[in-house]
């Protein structure tokens, strides 16, 4: 059929270029009805040969912008088709983990969600409305992150307690029994100041940094100076993760991933984090 087409084109080309010709030289000779006739064969050949792409005919501004129009529709169709395959994902995503002890993993819903705003952008929609979109989404990836960050922080008291018991029992002196007095004391007296149950209703609101900083354990708490120096690079860390979502509006690999450990692995990053300061303490 694709060959047949470009023959008949290739033809009515043809066909208009002779009609065009012999249409001039039938006017100059003043023959009118055959000129006129050949005129209209021109036309008609033309119009065959250009019906597929009748946006050049500026001339025929109706079935320019008509041809237009359908080739836009067909493109928004398109993409609604997209949109509606990401929805069907996304429910049955839904449907398949509902009841579940468990959830898809945090990259596999932020690759959904990616899908999304790529064909949102397709639709033109503004950066800025995106935002507005997601504001309450990355609002509660800053609430996530701020609770692994606290249970983190939190994680490492008991450990530590441990090890301090472990030493005065080894060796009954009175310093090591004071550094588990010590401890014990100014744990509790930070995990009054610390806590935070109303931070979930002020989502909104919140200053994600701030909320970090007075997580933070301070120089004269509990924490050691070195501690403290690896506790305030984790802090860091947790915050450049939630800067770049809130950038991109959603979970970035690197913050995906690192969601993805809690709270399985709380422990074993409490330990990667403060192990050494552990063995020092021994």
């Amino acid at each position: 059929m694709e060959r047949l087409r470009d023959i008949v084109l290739f033809v009515s080309g043809v066909m208009a270029i002779v009609s065009l010709i012999l249409a001039l030289y039938e006017g100059f000779n003043q023959r009118v009805g055959s000129a006129a006739f050949l005129g209209a064969l021109f036309v008609a050949c033309t119009f065959m040969v250009f019906l597929p792409k009748l946006e050049v005919f500026k001339a025929w501004g109706v079935e320019a912008r008509l041809t237009k129009t359908l080739d836009r529709a067909d493109e928004i169709l398109a993409k609604l088709r997209r949109l509606s395959l990401i929805s069907a994902k996304a429910s049955y995503m839904n449907a398949a983990w509902s009841n579940r002890m468990g959830s898809p993993s945090t990259g596999d819903k932020q690759a959904i969600l990616d899908e999304v705003d790529q064909q949102l952008g397709d639709l033109n929609v503004s950066k800025a409305e995106r935002d507005t979109i997601t504001e309450p989404f990355v609002q509660m990836i800053g609430f996530d992150l701020y609770q692994n960050f606290a249970r983190v922080i939190q994680g490492y008291g008991a450990p530590k307690l441990k090890v301090l018991n472990a030493r005065a029992a080894a060796s009954q002196k009175s310093e090591d029994q004071q550094a588990v007095t010590d401890h014990s004391t100014r744990i509790t007296a930070w995990t009054k100041r610390t806590q935070n149950p109303d931070l979930f209703s002020r989502l909104k609101t919140y200053s994600f940094k701030d909320e970090l900083d007075r997580e933070m354990p301070n120089e004269t708490e509990w924490l050691s100076p070195s501690e403290h120096v690896i506790a305030e690079k984790f802090k860091n860390q947790v915050l450049s993760l939630f800067e770049a979502c809130r950038k991109k509006g959603g979970y970035t690999p690197e913050t995906a991933a690192f969601m993805d450990r809690f709270p399985a692995e709380r422990e074993q990053v409490v330990m990667e984090l403060f192990g050494e300061e552990l063995k020092e303490i021994k």
